[in-house]
């Protein structure tokens, strides 16, 4: 990628590192950061527009040579941002992007195919991993959950269901991560507590009532409230991690924190759930149901 910044931008770059999905480095007294693009290129520009728009400046895309704001090299595209915030700075909840805009969810057709996925995946190149075969399939019971929650409700979401969310939102949360278009998608607006709350919770950073304090205060209806249980149930920590396992050959050894703290989990999902109950309308699980 280092070749990518000399011929599209005529930069001479220093101190060079892999940070907050892309490739950080310096020139002169600024920071820049250089993204492959994993998207459509026009949803990371609209969604910069909308940032624009509402004055948050803290990534600016850098024009290359050509004046063009996406850079091609061997079928690949990048997008190189200049960096007006302190990208090591943990994020404050007063800093955080509150930006509705119209969208659409396939949360349940996207899991659907996942499941589906990893089930392949199992077959065919995890027979010798046996973290792995022995905790899966209750991780994909969770998913099954989740898409039961996900196929009744999403139809039913409006326009202003939607906002600027983030892919992952991984404690501690870095400014670097969290202002980098590259990382934002537009999707139902639960989406980042849910993930940062998975996240928070298996880091072990904050006490469980915290959570549920807080889950408890956001303005939520019916369809919001069952999705937001549904993104909680959907184990987006474990089957990063089965990613690593299968596809980069990292140690499956990862898994065994997450697995040996499952019984917290799902107390603290059976705390949600009947919390959430006494002020809506919740979709029937009957695990969830039994006694804490």
């Amino acid at each position: 990628m280092e070749t990518i910044i000399h011929h599209f931008y005529n930069l001479d770059p220093e101190n060079i590192k892999e940070r907050h999905g892309g490739l950080l480095f310096n020139v002169n007294e600024d920071r820049y950061l250089l993204c492959e693009i994993i998207d459509d290129p026009q949803k990371i520009i609209d969604i910069y527009n909308l940032l624009m728009q509402n004055k948050i400046g803290n990534f600016i895309i850098v024009y290359n040579k050509e004046q063009e704001m996406v850079s091609i090299q061997e079928e690949r595209k990048y997008i190189l941002f200049k960096i007006r915030c302190l990208q090591d700075e943990t994020l404050t909840l007063n800093e955080t992007i509150n930006i509705r805009i119209p969208g659409n969810s396939i949360w349940s057709k996207i899991w659907s195919e996942r499941i589906d996925y990893y089930e392949v995946q199992i077959n065919e190149l995890a027979q010798n991993k046996w973290i792995l075969l022995n905790s899966v399939y209750y991780y994909i019971g969770l998913a099954e959950n989740a898409i039961t929650i996900a196929n009744k409700y999403e139809s039913l979401l409006s326009e202003n269901d939607y906002a600027i969310q983030h892919y992952r939102m991984n404690v501690p949360i870095k400014k670097g991560y969290y202002f980098n278009p590259n990382n934002m998608l537009i999707d139902i607006a639960v989406r980042d507590v849910a993930e940062y709350i998975k996240s928070s919770f298996f880091n072990k950073t904050k006490e469980q009532s915290v959570y549920i304090n807080y889950i408890l205060s956001l303005p939520l209806d019916e369809k919001l409230a069952n999705l937001l249980l549904a993104r909680l149930l959907y184990p987006s920590y474990y089957f990063d991690i089965f990613d690593d396992v299968i596809l980069s050959e990292k140690k499956e050894e990862q898994l065994l924190d997450i697995i040996q703290d499952h019984q917290r989990y799902e107390a603290f999902l059976r705390e949600i759930y009947q919390k959430l109950s006494m002020k809506y309308s919740m979709v029937y699980i009957n695990w969830l149901k039994k006694e804490l």
